[in-house]
């Protein structure tokens, strides 16, 4: 095995930050296509605004993993967004460990956007690849404390002694403009997006043909986002849609239901 480097992403290598979370078999799909533009547009307004939004990894001069995060100023917290090594003959070579000490080591350095200081504490929701180590038990080997027992996926490092992380308590603030439509709430930083909004969109219209929908760019639209409180990545006549999108018979049902009120 050669040796693995780190590289802060820039405007340089953003195609490699792009194309690790795509699989080879989407390059050429329209969606996915269009979701690395908007994911390339997102990690351009990160960069201007916060000088990084990730680290990669170079094997023998190629990208084999990412971490990427996002600095929360008012709260004093970088939210790691997501941590991917794809190619499955490069699991288990520490890859994964490097990525996570370099972007803690980065964190303790002091930012503008922190008044000069550093962060309290990394912050991330931990989710499961299939046919992968999981996630949350990476983390907390890491050093990461789960902040509640009875949400497994949600852990914190502080970075400051003595630093506990409390979540915000938030709840959904219903708006008068949304009666009878549906609002799709999409991660920019994910070139998914465009994927799953667009497969959100076919379930929708299968069981409501003539809804109006919406899509909401939770990055670009952050007053759209706050102004509703929590929210789930979807809305409809008012009511958030807890079901995931791919559990198809209770996503539409829950859907319905909401259209009944």
């Amino acid at each position: 095995m050669g040796e693995i480097e780190m590289e802060e992403v820039d405007t340089e290598n953003v195609e490699d930050l792009v194309n690790l979370c795509i699989p080879p078999e989407k390059k050429e799909d329209k969606l996915f296509i269009e979701g690395a533009e908007v994911k390339k547009r997102w990690t351009d307004q990160v960069i201007k605004r916060y000088g990084s939004c990730a680290l990669l990894a170079y094997l023998n001069e190629k990208p084999v993993g990412m971490i990427q995060f996002l600095p929360r100023p008012d709260e004093k917290l970088i939210e790691i967004t997501c941590i991917f090594v794809p190619e499955k003959e490069n699991l288990r070579k520490g890859i994964g460990k490097m990525l996570l000490n370099a972007l803690i080591e980065e964190a303790k350095e002091s930012n503008p956007y922190f008044d000069n200081d550093s962060a309290f504490a990394l912050i991330t929701w931990a989710f499961q690849v299939p046919g992968r180590y999981p996630q949350h038990e990476f983390y907390k080997k890491m050093g990461f404390r789960q902040v509640s027992e009875d949400e497994p996926s949600l852990l914190y490092y502080p970075l400051k002694q003595g630093y506990v992380y409390a979540p915000k308590s938030e709840k959904y603030i219903p708006q008068e403009e949304d009666k009878g439509k549906a609002l799709i709430f999409y991660d920019p930083s994910c070139p998914f997006c465009i994927y799953f909004s667009e497969k959100i969109k076919e379930s929708l219209k299968e069981v409501a043909p003539n809804i109006n929908i919406r899509m909401v760019n939770q990055f670009e639209e952050v007053e759209e986002v706050k102004k509703r409180g929590k929210i789930s990545f979807c809305i409809v006549n008012q009511k958030p849609i807890a079901s995931f999108f791919l559990d198809k018979g209770n996503f539409q049902k829950e859907v319905m239901e909401a259209l009944k009120r």
